[in-house]
């Protein structure tokens, strides 16, 4: 039964997901929701990963800060109630292209990245997504160049 209630779900084409608040689409919830996702699994949430999410999605999507803001609170909300991030990078995998699925996973290192720690989950799961997405792992590394401006550093020369 569930099965089917998760293809019939992944068959729908994309329109808004429904709350109060405000209707997102349904690609641009599961993207914020894996941000939340990865910004949860190391047991510390915080404002600085709380923000980079929000800045993560405002950069992706083209949003205000008010919207990011609210999309990140829905998206809050929907990955307390699933069980597994399966969904989230299926949608992700069926809407996004290749280049949005990258930007997608630069904003899951700078949400992994906000509180200058790299968690060991953190790592795994962006590994994971990347994998279900297909992306080479040349690509997620070279977003994690993108979302980490440390690794710039220490390539610099020093004098």
């Amino acid at each position: 039964m569930l099965t089917k209630a998760i293809r019939e779900l992944l068959a729908k084409r994309p329109g808004p997901a429904p709350g109060p608040e405000r209707p997102f689409e349904i690609q641009k919830l599961a993207a914020a929701a894996l941000m939340v996702e990865c910004a949860r699994i190391d047991g510390a949430f915080g404002e600085k990963e709380r923000d980079a999410i929000c800045h993560a999605v405002r950069e992706a999507f083209a949003l205000d800060r008010e919207t990011a803001e609210i999309l990140v609170g829905v998206a809050e909300k929907h990955e307390d109630e699933m069980w597994d991030n399966w969904l989230f990078t299926e949608t992700i995998k069926r809407h996004f292209d290749r280049d949005e699925q990258l930007e997608i996973v630069r904003g899951l290192w700078k949400v992994a990245l906000a509180d200058q720690e790299l968690h060991p989950f953190e790592e795994r799961l962006i590994a994971r997504v990347a994998r279900e997405l297909g992306l080479s792992e040349e690509a997620v590394a070279q977003s994690r160049e993108q979302a980490d401006p440390r690794i710039g550093e220490e390539k610099e020369p020093r004098g």
